[in-house]
């Protein structure tokens, strides 16, 4: 419940800072990935990369390496951390430019099964989005959390716990919205939790 502690990221648990080198950032604004990403999120004309924009392409980059190798957790907690300044300086046009990929890219990387200051990260980043952008993506998203939480129940306890997580702050954010299906997402996390003792 207190703030986070970079000595928090090993996803073991031992309270050590990741003691592997640190790699590479993903691609600088000026590579190809970014250049792409000047598309627009529909493929459509070109748009300007924005600050806010730059960053969710760079999660993606991360999220698209995931499948081959775990994400460095202290890259991830950095990433998160600027997203979430990013966030706040946004304007809402450029928030929803944006929405729909950086919902996606933190859901994924959630589901890879994040250690719990990079899931705290990202869950709040979620919320926030969705807040800041377009609130309509919330009963969506919450779907399609919880729906992956009963597809998927024999998945790592640390992916379990993400989804989780994160629907946790869109229920706290958006309770009012969404409280019909708070029971079953409750009732569904309590048989992950036995399943995995």
């Amino acid at each position: 419940p207190g703030g986070t502690s970079t000595l928090d990221l090993h996803p073991s648990g031992t309270g050590k800072r990741p003691s592997a080198q640190t790699p590479a950032r993903p691609p600088a604004p000026s590579s190809p990935t970014f250049r792409m990403a000047k598309r627009g999120v529909a493929g459509g004309e070109p748009i300007p990369l924005s600050r806010f924009g730059a960053l969710v392409a760079q999660l993606e980059s991360v999220v698209a390496s995931a499948r081959q190798k775990p994400p460095d957790a202290l890259l991830c907690f950095d990433l998160l951390s600027e997203l979430s300044s990013a966030l706040d300086e946004a304007p809402k046009d450029t928030i929803q430019l944006w929405q729909r990929k950086c919902e996606d890219a933190l859901q994924s990387l959630l589901v890879f099964g994040a250690c719990r200051p990079v899931r705290r990260l990202a869950s709040s980043a979620m919320g926030r989005i969705i807040q800041k952008g377009d609130a309509i993506s919330v009963y969506s998203r919450a779907s399609t959390l919880q729906g992956w939480l009963v597809d998927v129940k024999r998945a790592d306890p640390m992916a379990c716990a993400g989804a989780a997580q994160c629907l946790g702050e869109i229920y706290h954010l958006f309770g009012r919205k969404i409280t019909a299906g708070l029971i079953e997402t409750s009732n569904i996390v309590g048989k992950l939790m036995k399943y995995h003792e």
